[in-house]
């Protein structure tokens, strides 16, 4: 049973877009603020190409359990792995999506052109990072300890400054 100050952040893509190594960042930089983290992932046999999906369950409170179907926040940066979270039947309060890569048909909350950004700026396999910057955006996670986890790459930091500035276009 999820105690009332969990909360829960699910990042979707496919297997080359980073989704293991953002959400292992993401769990970092929470903990890194404090909280109790545990992460998970889960793709297929494929990996490259395939559904990859990540989530965390934080809280200020020891986590009773890692396994939750409901998130408050989901990150999806393709659409085959939006397609797993439904064929999952995973619930959420607030859906952000890659605008180019996800269906128009689906209801979001927020519409990003994350995929479109990067291949203007140079920043190419940065998709994970620019989406973090969103994450980070929207107040979920500290940016500053986002940063200092990305210090050493330069391009990694430019990712994350652009996804805080496409929230604050909004």
């Amino acid at each position: 049973m999820a105690r009332h100050d969990e909360k829960s952040i699910l990042l979707g893509g496919i297997g080359g877009q980073g989704i293991v190594y953002a959400t292992t960042l993401l769990a970092k930089a929470l903990f890194a603020e404090g909280y109790y983290v545990a992460q998970l992932q889960s793709y297929g046999a494929e990996v490259r190409g395939g559904a990859v999906i990540g989530w965390i369950v934080y809280s200020t409170q020891p986590i009773v359990s890692p396994f939750t179907d409901v998130f408050d926040t989901v990150l999806v940066l393709h659409q085959k792995a939006l397609e797993e979270i439904e064929k999952k039947k995973f619930t959420y309060t607030r859906l952000i999506v890659e605008n180019d890569l996800v269906s128009s048909t689906i209801e979001a909350d927020y519409r990003y052109p994350i995929h479109r950004v990067a291949k203007k700026l140079g920043l190419e396999g940065n998709e994970n990072i620019i989406a973090l910057g969103i994450l980070a955006g929207h107040g979920i996670v500290s940016r500053e300890e986002l940063r200092k986890l990305l210090e050493s790459n330069k391009k990694n930091i430019r990712a994350l400054e652009e996804g805080v500035k496409l929230v604050a276009r909004d």
